[in-house]
């Protein structure tokens, strides 16, 4: 009996040895520190394969099985894996990344190409999951029934539910959850004190932030806004054409100067071609654009240009005729400056 037991003892403790040098000895084959991106919707043998073909790192029973005894279930998860950690330290930093948030940072004067590449870099979606959700087109050009609809929104006007900040989401929102979560931060944007506004101006929250995303785009001076909202309201108000170069520049879908072409673009957002405001906004307004609309300055003016020391400022006209001598001031210096590239 007691050489059984002996016996079993040294199987016992070869076990031991060889499970000891499986978690220790056993090291990823990465010479440099990587990235890891676990998915939320990987199977258990999707999980061990990814692990085994990434980082040939093989525990019996599985990687999968081994996380469950240190707490972690499969999720979405990102890591820094240090370059030959061993499988117990894998398993420590699988633990250690359990239900990880993140903060996600939406800034003003994007639209949908770059919030797509927020939501891909930062949760588990499928960029076919997205596409089908603009349905491949970033610019509609008529309304329909769409996946905007449970949120009381359509395809021109869902940007309005998009508030420009810094939130703090788990890794594992999917995408219903973080346009529920921005709904909310809408909501709670839309104080009684702004609504209050609104009805003040009779402007309803797209008109507002379709206004506030064409301020957003028309100057880099924040301290500009509120005048240029006036002279966007008081076009409004004469029913005169907005004439908003940023309307054109997101049609055409790129920066640069804007053309007389660009000005026959034909499209719900052509406001050369179209009175009234564009049927939704250009880009995601910043708070203070929005509250530039809201408490816009009042003014006399219908138009305005950028200065031609080139700061970023505009000067502000009542009259075409003062208009155009600003413009040609302008357009002066950019041929000047044209022409110093061209002679180098």
């Amino acid at each position: 009996m007691k050489r059984i037991l002996k016996l079993l003892g040294l199987v016992s403790g070869s076990s031991l040895l060889i499970l000891i040098l499986i978690f220790v000895v056993q090291s990823s084959s990465n010479d440099n520190h990587t990235e890891v991106f676990i998915k939320k919707t990987w199977s258990q043998q999707e999980f061990d394969d990814f692990i085994s073909n990434e980082y040939d790192l093989s525990l019996p029973f599985g990687m999968t099985y081994w996380g469950g005894k240190v707490g972690f279930k499969i999720q979405t998860s990102r890591f820094i894996l240090p370059p030959h950690t061993s499988a117990w330290k894998f398993l420590k930093l699988l633990r250690e990344n359990r239900n990880q948030t993140v903060n996600v940072v939406i800034p003003p004067g994007i639209h949908t190409k770059e919030l797509k590449r927020i939501l891909l870099r930062n949760f588990d979606v499928a960029s076919d999951d997205l596409d089908e959700i603009w349905r491949n087109n970033e610019i509609p050009d008529k309304f329909g029934d769409s996946y905007w609809s449970q949120f009381n929104v359509n395809d021109f006007t869902w940007p309005t539910l998009i508030i420009p900040n810094t939130y703090n989401f788990s890794r594992n929102t999917d995408i219903d959850k973080f346009f529920e979560r921005m709904q909310n931060e809408q909501i709670l944007f839309w104080n009684d004190e702004r609504k209050q506004k609104l009805i003040n101006q009779k402007l309803n929250i797209n008109e507002a932030v379709t206004l506030a995303s064409i301020v957003q785009k028309e100057s880099l001076k924040v301290d500009e806004y509120e005048k240029i909202a006036g002279v966007y309201l008081n076009r409004l108000r004469i029913n005169m054409f907005l004439g908003a170069d940023p309307t054109l520049v997101f049609i055409r879908g790129k920066g640069g100067r804007v053309y007389n072409k660009d000005m026959n673009r034909v499209s719900p957002y052509n406001t050369y071609r179209n009175k009234g405001l564009p049927p939704g906004p250009i880009c995601f307004p910043s708070k203070e654009a929005i509250d530039a609309v809201l408490n816009y300055s009042e003014h006399p003016y219908l138009y305005f240009c950028a200065k031609s020391d080139l700061s970023g400022y505009h000067l502000f006209a009542r009259h075409y005729s003062d208009h155009l001598k600003n413009a040609r001031l302008f357009q002066a210096k950019l041929n000047q400056i044209a022409s110093r590239k061209a002679r180098r």
